[in-house]
């Protein structure tokens, strides 16, 4: 099967899951209007029904984002057939996977940002410590759901004369997945600790100049990535909260560390100190101004009239959403599953934005002491607010006209990338082949009147209906076709656009010729 309609069919796999991601941050947000003092600033709620459903939101969001990768797994799993057993399977072998990780690193040196509480699972070793499985993020969650799913094939084909013949095939399978789980679990148990020491290596080469661009640079792009991974937490708590984000000394012989826990303190105090913010910062550009242009470069780049009226009330409560409770993890996760080549490019984009607004010197804290996982930096709110503080005037000029450009830059990017370069930016000539193959399925480029193109569908209005061979279009490398009373529609992920175009303008030359 050709790799892009394997990546089109993960996409489709994971959509709830990132709509999943997407509401919960919305419920964390929209709770921390009430409950975020800072905020209160603009309004006072005190009704208890109120302020109860608020942290009902908070709580609910929050789980669910901590527990994200457990909500890939399910759904990975479920797509699998009709029938419980294969979620049943996969919460044992991710369980089983977590305990033996848990179990085969209990004496690995490695700092609490390794584990994570998972499900309540732990262990209490003779000194009285408690233990926890390793924090492995959405890469556990998909080893596990991957071995779920050869797991339950395998039990499907089993012969009844086989080693566990006498069992039944749910049984059978949950044997098959428990004991390769805990075989992939002992796997990654061994390699995990190297992985994160090398982490842990960037993180203390970040954390030796914190006033090098360069290396704010590389930490924004390693933060996104990892926090892409579900694993941002590692990288973050240093810096937020540990040593690794500076300190501060107090009047009173306290020393603070950490730039969020150094921008709590001066913000209450009142202090002047100026220092602390720069891994803060390049979010107010990010949700205000890169993650906005992005939807709508996306939304542009819609030919369809009709998917184009029904997008704008997507890519606007999309943008609204970013700008005012600022998260951009479910955007990224979008681009993961369906743009690859301009998730790169937006990361390029992280990595500039970090470095350039450290060189310039431009910090913008913002207020936080929860987990670093499910925090939201760099919102409307948290902008607005900062404007109490006549000392972060300029501050806050400069990063509205370096958003500014920031999103022309992403909206031109997005727009070309996906009417252009989706398909053929290697310069390959897949382009053109598909626009042949296409053709010839539906009975050649003359039976089709109009070719137009959602975001990830290609739309074709076609004269004659019988002349399509469904078995050729099959072949296409659509992870979805449908037909319509004009025609069909093929989910062709983000090359529909560039393949529409592309086939407008065949249909152009033959009229032409």
């Amino acid at each position: 099967m050709d790799f892009m309609k394997r990546w089109t069919l993960l996409y489709e796999t994971c959509k709830l899951p990132i709509r999943v991601c997407f509401l919960s941050f919305v419920f964390i947000a929209l709770g921390s209007l009430v409950l975020n003092e800072n905020v209160n600033i603009f309004y006072t709620i005190s009704n208890p029904a109120i302020i109860t459903l608020a942290r009902f939101l908070v709580l609910i969001g929050e789980t669910i984002i901590l527990n994200l990768p457990l909500v890939f797994l399910i759904n990975l799993v479920a797509k699998k057939a009709n029938s419980g057993t294969p979620l049943i399977m996969g919460l044992i072998g991710y369980i089983t996977y977590a305990v033996v990780t848990m179990l085969f690193s209990l004496y690995s040196p490695m700092t609490s940002t390794a584990f994570a509480n998972f499900l309540n699972i732990s262990y209490v070793t003779s000194n009285g410590a408690s233990h926890y499985p390793l924090h492995t993020g959405l890469i556990g969650a998909f080893i596990v759901a991957y071995a779920t799913r050869y797991s339950y094939i395998r039990s499907r084909n089993r012969s009844a004369y086989s080693f566990f013949g006498f069992l039944n095939k749910d049984t059978a399978g949950i044997i098959y997945n428990v004991m390769l789980c805990a075989i992939l679990g002992f796997v990654s148990s061994l390699a995990y600790p190297i992985c994160f020491g090398a982490v842990q290596e960037f993180i203390a080469y970040v954390g030796r100049d914190l006033n090098d661009p360069i290396r704010i640079g590389m930490y924004g792009l390693a933060e996104r990535f990892m926090s892409i991974l579900g694993l941002g937490d590692i990288i973050r708590e240093p810096f937020w909260f540990g040593t690794q984000g500076g300190s501060y000394l107090t009047l009173a012989g306290q020393t603070i560390l950490g730039d969020v826990n150094i921008w709590n303190f001066i913000q209450e105090a009142g202090s002047t100190y100026m220092g602390c913010g720069r891994f803060i910062t390049p979010y107010y550009v990010i949700n205000l101004f890169v993650v906005p242009a992005i939807y709508f470069g996306m939304f542009l780049s819609i030919t369809d009239h009709h998917e184009r009226s029904h997008a704008i009330f997507l890519a606007v409560p999309a943008a609204i959403m970013s700008i005012l409770f600022g998260n951009p993890l479910p955007l990224e996760l979008l681009l993961l599953f369906t743009s690859p080549l301009l998730l790169i490019f937006y990361l390029i984009i992280i990595l500039i934005l970090f470095g350039l607004l450290s060189y310039f010197g431009l910090y913008l804290g913002f207020s936080y002491s929860g987990s670093s996982l499910v925090a939201m930096p760099g919102s409307f709110p948290e902008y607005i607010i900062q404007l109490r503080n006549p000392q972060l005037f300029d501050t806050i000029f400069y990063l509205f006209i370096i958003g500014i450009i920031f999103f022309v830059i992403c909206l031109i990017a997005t727009r070309l990338y996906y009417r252009h370069f989706a398909y053929n930016l290697l310069g390959t000539g897949k382009t053109k082949q598909i626009c042949e193959q296409i053709g010839d399925a539906v009975g050649g480029i003359e039976n089709i009147n109009k070719a137009t193109s959602g975001i990830f569908r290609l739309i074709l209005e076609l004269e004659d209906l019988e002349a399509v061979s469904f078995a050729k279009l099959a072949q296409l490398g659509a992870s979805r076709i449908t037909e319509t009373r004009e025609g069909v529609i093929l989910d062709f992920g983000s090359s529909s656009t560039v393949i529409a175009l592309a086939l407008t303008k065949e249909i152009a030359n033959l009229s032409r010729g």
